[in-house]
């Protein structure tokens, strides 16, 4: 899965750490809906090939030419602005007069304005699910030279508990579709729980109410309440939540039968 704490912006240099509180956890949530299509498809299932020997049957030798969205200067300098007052407001205490709103269209500009993945993913957003096609060169993967992983997913997005949950739904490779025996661990399985291994990226990510795709949109929705402010909670903010578990062991919300009710929904689906 594509790491959310420092994922690089699309067309600028990489931020140094630290650059910016919440600023690589919102470009990650935004890219884990391009860029995280790649990692997802490529690193999750790519101990089932090699286990049942079926490179020849989920690779190819060619790449697939998958369609690019291209803005203007214009365009795309005002959609940035849009996303950066976004997670500057909110960095700043500050409530966003606005849900920050994305169409597919928005993320495919954005994942455009990197060469490395201009036409090797490309997301599109229907029936209120994102999908994601990829063709990425496998030269550097062991046995893989020469070949290319053309797959495509669907994926649902949702909020539960205050935990981003993202899930795969189906998938296929090469045109043949993942067995279904596979598929079903993969719904269980909350492919966006990194981004709360950092203990920042955790803290800004309790600031939203609700993520979503709605009307075929990606939709991030701030906590509000009748002060205009951001809505915090003052355990978590102490290093506290509600149970008295220290903030450090709140943000690493792992699968665990033992753990508690909100770490458990991150790491799995039920």
């Amino acid at each position: 899965m594509a790491n959310v704490v420092e994922p690089q912006i699309p067309g600028q240099q990489t931020q140094p750490q630290g650059s910016g509180a919440g600023k690589g956890c919102l470009w990650g949530c935004l890219l884990l809906l391009g860029l995280g299509v790649a990692s997802i498809l490529c690193v999750g299932i790519g101990g089932y090939w090699f286990a049942n020997r079926l490179v020849s049957q989920y690779t190819s030798d060619t790449p697939v030419d998958l369609p690019t969205v291209e803005y203007t200067e214009d365009e795309l300098a005002t959609l940035e602005a849009r996303i950066e007052s976004f997670r500057s407001k909110l960095n700043a205490g500050e409530t966003p007069e606005e849900d920050l709103v994305l169409t597919a269209d928005d993320i495919n500009a954005l994942i455009g304005k990197n060469e490395d993945f201009k036409g090797k993913v490309f997301v599109k957003i229907e029936n209120n699910q994102v999908e994601g096609d990829v063709s990425i060169p496998l030269d550097k993967v062991p046995l893989c030279e020469g070949r290319y992983f053309n797959g495509k997913a669907s994926f649902n997005v949702s909020m539960e508990g205050g935990v981003l949950i993202v899930t795969a739904d189906q998938a296929e490779f090469n045109g043949n579709p993942v067995p279904e025996e596979f598929m079903q661990s993969m719904r269980n399985e909350n492919l966006a729980k990194d981004v709360y291994k950092d203990e920042k990226n955790a803290k800004f990510m309790r600031q939203f109410e609700d993520i979503k795709i709605e009307d075929n949109k990606f939709i991030l929705r701030v906590k509000r309440n009748d002060d205009s402010g951001v809505q915090e909670n003052p355990l978590i903010e102490s290093g506290e939540d509600a149970a008295g578990t220290s903030d450090a062991d709140a943000t690493e919300p792992a699968a665990n039968t033992e753990a508690a009710p909100d770490d458990e929904t991150a790491g799995s689906v039920q």
